[in-house]
């Protein structure tokens, strides 16, 4: 009789274990998908950003014509515009790094440089300078993935980034 109530104990504090287990799961799930939505706005902005980059490239360059027709009338200032629009359009070194770089430059992961680190950032800088840091931002170095993992980071917002990461290490950039 003893071993009966001591396996009906078992299995209602069992049940008990795992129904609180599965209610843990299910509120961890909620809360994941609710912090995932923070950011919504930022990658949106991200997505129409790569997508007018993506239109850009695909514009027509050349018009084939046939003899007699006339020249389409291209407005020369809109090539200039264009460039106007990607300056305009350039993420700042603090948006760069929370997209790209503080994965792995905020843990220290995979031996990066912790940004604030005076020291380690100081002696990145004395010994490679500012172009060769932007230099291996935009190539890769190490572990460390060309452009922080994100290819659609121009050379200036890869840039960007290093003189912002230094900046916030103490580092003072001769830019």
């Amino acid at each position: 009789m003893s071993d009966e109530q001591d396996d009906k104990a078992f299995l209602k504090t069992f049940g008990g274990v795992m129904a609180l287990l599965v209610v843990s799961a299910v509120i961890i799930g909620i809360l994941a998908v609710f912090a995932s939505t923070f950011d919504e706005s930022r990658e949106q902005a991200r997505l129409a950003h790569e997508r007018d980059r993506v239109e850009r490239n695909l514009l027509t360059v050349g018009v084939v014509r046939e003899a007699g027709e006339s020249a389409p009338d291209v407005a020369v200032d809109d090539a200039e515009d264009d460039d106007d629009d990607e300056e305009e359009v350039a993420m700042s070194g603090s948006e760069v790094n929370e997209t790209a770089c503080m994965a792995c430059h905020d843990s220290g992961a995979m031996n990066a440089p912790v940004t604030g680190d005076e020291d380690a950032w100081a002696s990145l800088y004395e010994e490679k300078g500012l172009e060769e840091l932007v230099d291996n931002a935009i190539n890769g170095i190490g572990a460390m993935p060309a452009r922080g993992g994100d290819s659609s980071l121009s050379d200036e917002e890869v840039r960007n980034a290093v003189v912002y990461m230094l900046g916030e290490s103490g580092v003072d950039v001769d830019d």
